[in-house]
């Protein structure tokens, strides 16, 4: 566990922000690339869409964390705000950062296409979901590395030959003469798993099973991407329906709280993905167009920048023969 990277002045770095950050920035990257090179939607929307997501994920995650922990906010209803001092739901996020993307896509869409239907719309939202897709996959592969250095979302224990946590360093117990007999971790005495389990506990690594879950997603979506043409839709719901099976899977070794039932309602939810993901996929099987290929989407491009460039040429003659 390494919580804190270094300061800045008074004000600590903290490695878990770090990684939620690379998983933003990272995410972008991929859906400008593949919104660029696989549809002709302009690529410029994705630092708009991204702003208004963060801001869903934040406030949905922490609000999702207060509303199913309200007996320890009721006294202090102003503390859900104080969000540096940690408690969050990934759901929460998910949902909410979800929502906020398309009601924005929904206004810039109505703005920049007067008179947009239902079915263009719908076309275009597919098209972006897709693009999205693999990013989410690799946030959470690379966010997840984030928990592991912050002692978060740990495991249930487990009697295990495992690995040593320092706060410096990563060691495996084999040789280390610690009394062991299956595969777990142990984190350090100021951690959030020792101030539960003690000291001397080996848990499942539940935050790498979701990061390293989180990359084999990310790159069995990049292979579809390569392999076949699916249609618009179907991308992402193989995405929702791969991500709810990893998180009810990996939530069985997580520790949650039985008092407010957590597993059971964090099950749910990833029960309702996998079926919103089938919904999704069917829905795209039936109603939408196969995905452009790359070569279709570059050549349109290029004609349609050709047809920009004639446009203007004629704009400037028009303004030559005026004066």
């Amino acid at each position: 566990m390494y919580r804190e990277l270094f300061k800045i002045g008074n004000f600590p770095v903290r490695t878990y922000s770090i990684f939620l950050l690379l998983a933003f920035v990272a995410g972008m990257l991929v859906v400008r690339r593949l919104i660029k090179r696989r549809s002709l939607l302009d690529s410029q929307i994705v630092v708009d869409l991204a702003f208004w997501v963060i801001i869903g994920v934040i406030v949905g995650a922490r609000l999702l964390f207060v509303l199913m922990h309200w007996p320890d906010f009721a006294d202090q209803p102003l503390r859900a705000f104080n969000v540096m001092e940690g408690g969050a739901v990934y759901y929460g996020g998910l949902i909410l950062g979800m929502l906020f993307g398309f009601l924005f896509l929904l206004v810039r869409w109505k703005k920049t296409y007067p008179g947009i239907g239902f079915k263009s719309f719908t076309d275009k939202l597919f098209t972006v979901m897709d693009a999205v897709a693999p990013a989410m996959a690799l946030g959470e592969g690379v966010g997840r590395i984030g928990c592991f250095f912050n002692g978060c979302c740990y495991g249930l224990p487990t009697d295990a030959c495992g690995i040593f946590c320092t706060d410096g360093a990563v060691h495996y117990f084999r040789g280390y003469g610690l009394p062991t007999d299956a595969c777990g971790i142990t984190f350090p005495p100021q951690s959030y798993a020792s101030a539960q389990y003690g000291v001397d506990h080996s848990i499942w690594p539940t935050q790498l099973f979701q990061s390293g879950g989180g990359f084999l997603l990310f790159g069995l979506l990049i292979l579809l991407l390569f392999v076949t043409r699916m249609r618009k839709g179907q991308l992402f719901g193989i995405f929702f329906f791969g991500f709810g099976a990893l998180r009810f899977g990996v939530n069985f070794l997580r520790w949650y709280d039985p008092l407010t039932n957590d597993l059971w309602t964090n099950q749910i939810i990833a029960i309702g993905l996998m079926v919103a993901g089938v919904v999704v996929f069917l829905l795209g099987h039936f109603f939408f167009d196969k995905v452009p290929t790359v070569k279709s989407v570059a050549a349109q491009r290029r004609r349609m920048e050709e047809e920009a460039r004639k446009r203007e040429e004629k704009k400037k003659r028009k303004s030559g023969k005026r004066k």
